[in-house]
């Protein structure tokens, strides 16, 4: 008897839109480290290495989740976990910062590892074992177990780690997560929740006005208050903190609808910070035009497009968290990213996802489509049994006939 051994590759449409945009994020990596190897050949190559083989890693660790549902182990290993991904954010702040955030730790031979992608991930999965759960007369009681961890994490990124953005992408997919359970002991807090977002709203409005701005240039050697103000206008700061932000939108002028060609953007050459993580998009619009960055939209929503139908499909909390979880996590890094790089919002510094240099970030992004995709497997798997069933049901009653 001959044993078959099957590899799930899940949603196609996921699977494809997730290579193609490791190979695009790959190859644009290479062109924008050019800006710092300044030459030296053997420095290109070790980032290119480097970038595809976490890419690699990436694909395995995706395709181990795609058939490996690990929404299945016990809570009490994710109340587990939650204490160790605490552990490593905190240990972070034993190495040298970079940028100004505790946010990595060095491990030899392969360069470093940042927890807080991984923190983004496991919350969702976490979300799962609480909220995820119908517990009867103790649904508002998990909740607050949720929100406090999620709190706890914020707090160790924002406050101890001094990493602004990815305090930011991990509120925004806990906050969003929130909502999702329906159960009717957490309507007054929903509606409170919504009352937080819309004095959210008017509070940004109200620093964006003149005198707040005025207000502001005072403390503006403020790093987060400087990144503000020159989202605000650059040209003000053109010397200082809107100087990359300036060269971001010359970039993009540059390069016009087709672009300068692969390679041969100009600005990243030692007007960037980053050239393959942060300001990966205006290196991308240089050298393609507005049609690459049309193409980077395209691969996105066909990649994301499936997390909607399914959560909107799904029955279960626990897979409609997940999608949404994920489409979030996605979609939050992205806003964050162009928003940043294009001006429309503050800088925070977050990479975008698949695409920016990054072996945590890519890793980590992998393992979320990884966890969708064992979703969407199993709630396919579930209606294609339940539609047999009736099949069966309908056919049996017709022979008794």
């Amino acid at each position: 008897m001959r044993n078959k051994f099957k590899i799930a590759v899940g949603d196609l449409r996921i699977t494809i839109a997730a290579v193609l945009l490791l190979i695009y994020g790959s190859m644009m990596v290479a062109s924008a480290e050019m800006g710092n190897s300044a030459g030296d050949t053997s420095y290109l190559i070790d980032i290119v290495i480097h970038q595809i083989g976490f890419a690699i890693i990436g694909v395995i660790v995706y395709f181990a989740l795609v058939n490996v549902r690990i929404v299945r182990l016990a809570p009490f290993i994710y109340y587990a976990g939650f204490f160790v991904v605490a552990a490593f954010l905190l240990l972070c702040r034993l190495f040298a910062p970079v940028g100004g955030a505790y946010a990595w730790i060095p491990i030899p031979g392969i360069g470093t590892i940042q927890p807080s992608e991984f923190a983004k991930v496991f919350m969702i999965l976490f979300a799962v074992k609480t909220i995820g759960i119908d517990h009867d007369e103790d649904n508002v009681k998990y909740f607050w177990i949720f929100m406090i961890a999620a709190f706890i994490m914020f707090f160790i990124i924002f406050k101890i780690q001094h990493d602004f953005g990815s305090a930011i992408v991990l509120f925004l997919i806990c906050y969003c997560i929130a909502f999702i359970p329906a159960y009717k002991e957490l309507k007054k807090i929903h509606i409170w929740m919504l009352i937080l977002i819309v004095v959210g709203i008017v509070g940004a409005m109200i620093l964006l006005s003149p005198p707040v701005t005025e207000l502001l240039k005072k403390h503006s050697d403020n790093y987060m208050i400087g990144r503000f103000l020159a989202s605000a206008d650059p040209f003000l700061y053109q010397y200082d903190n809107g100087y990359h932000l300036i060269m971001s939108l010359v970039s993009f002028a540059n390069g016009g609808w087709t672009g300068l060609g692969y390679g041969n953007s100009i600005h990243k050459y030692m007007n960037f910070p980053n050239p393959s993580n942060d300001f990966i998009l205006p290196v991308i619009v240089e050298e393609f035009g507005i049609i690459g960055f049309l193409v980077l939209i395209i691969l996105y929503g066909v990649m994301l497009y499936p997390l909607i139908a399914g959560s909107l499909r799904t029955k279960y909390l626990a897979s409609k968290i997940i999608f949404l979880g994920v489409f979030i996590y996605f979609i939050a890094h992205f806003i964050l990213n162009v928003g940043g790089v294009s001006g429309l919002i503050p800088l925070t510094g977050v990479p975008l996802l698949l695409i920016s240099s990054g072996g945590s970030s890519l890793v980590a992004s992998m393992a979320a489509l990884g966890i969708a995709q064992n979703e969407l497997r199993r709630n396919k798997m579930v209606r294609h049994e339940n539609n047999s069933g009736e099949i069966q049901k309908h056919t049996t009653k017709d022979a008794r006939r």
